[in-house]
């Protein structure tokens, strides 16, 4: 069975040299004419093409661009640089939130997401779950329902949306103070330097000036006549302190991550969605303290969910191969790997397209806590490999004794997992308890625990 790619694909990078100024008014839009109105209306600086219908009836609007931001910004350059030949350039400024720079630069990039068109439907079904403060933690790998870690969607103006999670370790919110005056930033090298969003920006809110200019006339964060920021791989659409036809926002049925089900009408009364969910990013200011005074715990999340939404809604064709995302319907297609391992994606015309593989090679090693954790009866245990080589994970009880060795073979770079279920090197069931698994990798070598329960 041939299945459609539904979220990201890398095909290749170039440092941006050019110094044409790079604006909403010089980028190139391409929307076919059968693509939904949503996205003639209200995006730009993207190319949009409707799938094929796959072999399960499951059809997908295209969406691909570059993540290159349509404004200025100081990420054009590297950290320390004090001129530019590119007219999108400006000198770093330093504010009260803002001190530091990435390690990135600009890069234009290649990318599509593949968006099913009718989610909710019975071919991309809404998930049957209570999204509440216990789920939106903002931490990698604690559901198996959390968006992939890194692109999860575009925004209106073709640049990159980030999950709402940093890298284990870190707090998403830490991220802010490298945020430029858009609140987007790039990664580093080694993930691609794809310049993104985790959180709102006003570069979308000026797509909306550009594409309506008697309606939208403040681009303000949190003022906007409208406010949209972009649009998720599951179907999930990121709003902001309005809905779609500019009304006021009604926070009593949110979720912990601001999410609701309804129909999204336009301002002209045009009915874009049906009882679509989609979220909205309306707050003060970026803080990891509870705002509304309840407890993390207590299952109503949060009043001021910053970042983009934590937690798929939809589910979509399942996929492995990133962090903790390697089963649970999240975001992506695929059919098979190349000669490396790396997953390539089928493209509407069903004509294989290689991906640059360093951009699919994490920048260093990397063993993840396991989920679910505690479990029963299987768990999953993710890791990071930089370079190819010799690799052994094996899991021992609380006394230091082997109880099964999961890996011990050569393998290749790359995002990986392996699943335990619970039974020794004889394949019996082990008892109820705390264990420890280790991986040794090169030089390294690092120790976590997890939970079996019965």
């Amino acid at each position: 069975m041939k299945l459609i790619v539904i979220i990201l694909s890398v095909f290749l990078t170039s440092a941006v040299f050019s110094q044409e100024v790079y604006t909403l008014e010089t980028c190139d839009t391409d929307i076919a004419t059968d693509v939904p109105q949503f996205f003639h209306d209200y995006f730009q600086c993207v190319t949009a093409r409707m799938s094929t219908v796959d072999d399960d009836g499951r059809q997908y609007i295209n969406l691909y661009y570059n993540s290159k931001p349509p404004y200025e910004t100081w990420y054009y350059e590297l950290d320390g640089a004090t001129e530019s030949d590119h007219s999108n350039w400006i000198p770093f400024q330093s504010t009260t939130t803002i001190d530091a720079m990435t390690p990135g630069v600009v890069t234009e990039l290649d990318l599509v997401i593949s968006i099913p068109v009718n989610p909710g439907s019975a071919l991309n079904p809404a998930r049957d779950l209570t999204i509440n403060g216990n789920l939106v933690d903002g931490e990698v790998g604690t559901s198996n329902y959390e968006y992939p870690m890194g692109v999860i969607g575009s925004a209106l103006n073709g640049v990159t949306m980030y999950n709402p999670c940093a890298a284990p370790g870190d707090l998403i919110e830490n991220e802010a103070s490298t945020f430029d005056l858009y609140n987007g930033h790039p990664t580093g090298p080694a993930m691609g330097n794809t310049y993104h969003y985790h959180t709102n920006s006003p570069g979308p809110l000026e797509v909306l000036a550009h594409k309506m200019p008697d309606v939208v006339t403040n681009t303000t964060l949190g003022s906007a006549e409208i406010e949209v920021f972009g649009i998720n791989c599951d179907g999930v659409v990121v709003m902001g302190c309005t809905e779609l036809d500019g009304g006021a926002v009604d926070p009593t049925d949110w979720d912990a991550q601001n999410g609701h089900v309804h129909d999204m009408v336009g301002l002209d009364g045009t009915v874009y969605f049906e009882d679509r969910y989609h979220t909205h990013i309306c707050y003060t200011e970026i803080t990891d303290a509870d705002t509304d005074g309840d407890s993390p715990n207590d299952n109503l999340g949060y009043d001021q969910h910053e970042f983009t939404p934590e937690i798929s809604y939809y589910e979509t064709p399942g996929y492995a191969g990133l962090h903790n995302n390697t089963s649970y319907d999240r975001c992506l297609a695929l059919s098979e790997t190349n000669s490396q391992g790396v997953l390539i994606p089928v493209l509407p015309d069903n004509e294989w397209v290689s991906l640059d593989d360093d951009l699919m090679i994490p920048g260093e090693f990397s063993l993840y806590n396991n989920y679910p954790n505690p479990f029963n009866p299987t768990t999953v245990l993710d890791y990071d490999l930089s370079k190819s080589g010799f690799v052994n994970i094996t899991v021992y009880d609380m006394m230091g004794r082997k109880v099964k060795t999961l890996v011990n073979t050569n393998q290749s770079a790359g995002f990986r997992s392996v699943t335990w279920d619970a039974t020794n090197l004889v394949g019996q069931p082990v008892s109820a308890g705390m264990y420890f698994y280790t991986i040794q990798a090169g030089d390294f070598r690092e120790t976590k625990k997890m939970i079996f329960l019965k």
